[in-house]
């Protein structure tokens, strides 16, 4: 016998959307959004994308070079962030770290690299080592950190007690309940974080670049400046279908792993 439908609670959700509408009607008077001025300025819009195409194929060999230095930089970002954030993400799961004390400083550690967005890292770095490669690296290792800890501890939070439990009862250290009884029940859910991780770190190398950070994004900046539409239009491109492959290699690992 098929169940009966739960009936809706119609008042509530006319209640809900009327608020969302009422706070997004506020946001937008908030930033001095105006109908009419968006109106005026499709034409601009229009003639943007008019200069934009077709994009610049010539122009495609050109981009070889600082296409493979963002996937440098997003690996080097994703190999050493992933390995930082695991003692990270251990000591901020409330069932694994060793005293509260310890777990309160790093999770307002783990707080605080997420506050902070991956362009200001990105010239922080660019200040302290100079602009290029190296400082978008640098940003993206902390940026890793902060995804995959934030991630992990969740995981490991679920994890089962029974193992980890049963080796310190034998004797085992708190480190080898960590290594023997922790982190191999949650592995495959960190692997699944690097890989979305490294996708993110694709993305974000490109935006980094644009503050001089190495990668595609400073030939990108560079052409926009230069008012070269349809070659930046080719690096959108270019950076799309990179993304793309990426996405599905991540996802194909993801499903033998599953």
């Amino acid at each position: 016998m098929i169940p009966a439908r739960p009936t809706r609670n119609w008042p509530l959700w006319i209640g809900v959307l009327g608020v969302l509408a009422a706070m997004t009607v506020w946001s937008a008077y908030g930033i001095g959004f105006s109908a009419s001025e968006l109106a005026c300025n499709i034409a601009g819009g229009t003639r943007l994308i008019e200069e934009s195409w077709p994009p610049d194929f010539g122009f495609l060999p050109r981009l070889a070079a600082p296409m493979l230095e963002t996937v440098y930089i997003a690996i080097i970002g994703t190999v050493v962030g992933g390995i930082l954030a695991i003692p990270v993400a251990v000591l901020a799961a409330r069932n694994l770290t060793p005293n509260r004390p310890t777990w309160f400083v790093d999770r307002n550690f783990m707080n605080i690299l997420r506050t902070l967005p991956d362009l200001f890292w990105a010239m922080l770095f660019a200040t302290a080592v100079g602009f290029g490669p190296v400082a978008g690296a640098l940003a993206l290792t902390v940026f890793t950190v902060a995804v995959i800890s934030k991630l992990y501890s969740e995981s490991l939070e679920s994890i089962d007690m029974g193992l980890p439990e049963t080796i310190r009862a034998v004797g085992g250290s708190w480190l080898q309940m960590i290594q023997y009884g922790a982190l191999s029940q949650a592995m495959q859910q960190y692997v699944s974080y690097a890989l979305y991780a490294f996708e993110l770190n694709i993305r974000a190398s490109v935006v980094l670049g644009l503050v001089g950070a190495g990668g595609i994004g400073m030939i990108l900046e560079t052409q926009r400046a230069n008012f070269e539409y349809e070659r930046v239009t080719m690096i959108i491109l270019a950076v799309l279908v990179a993304v793309l492959i990426i996405e599905e290699i991540s996802e194909s690992i993801r499903k033998r792993l599953t």
